[in-house]
């Protein structure tokens, strides 16, 4: 499975940091591919159920939306 640099941990990690006092909204990334998105919503705080979607681009790239 495809790790996440310390970078992109962070990045989620802040995004959790600043909906803190619980309001969720829906965020949008892109990664290079398929494992990627994965390894990216998986990463603590991984989303639950419902809470993500994943497309594939034209380009092979992933838009994934999550709620965060």
């Amino acid at each position: 499975m495809t790790q996440l640099n310390e970078s992109d941990v962070e990045l989620k990690r802040s995004m959790a940091r600043n909906t803190a006092d619980g309001t969720k909204t829906w965020r949008h990334t892109v990664r290079p591919d398929a494992d990627a998105a994965a390894a990216f919503l998986n990463t603590s705080p991984a989303q639950g159920p419902g809470e993500a979607t994943i497309t594939t681009r034209t380009d092979g790239q992933i838009d994934v939306v999550f709620l965060m």
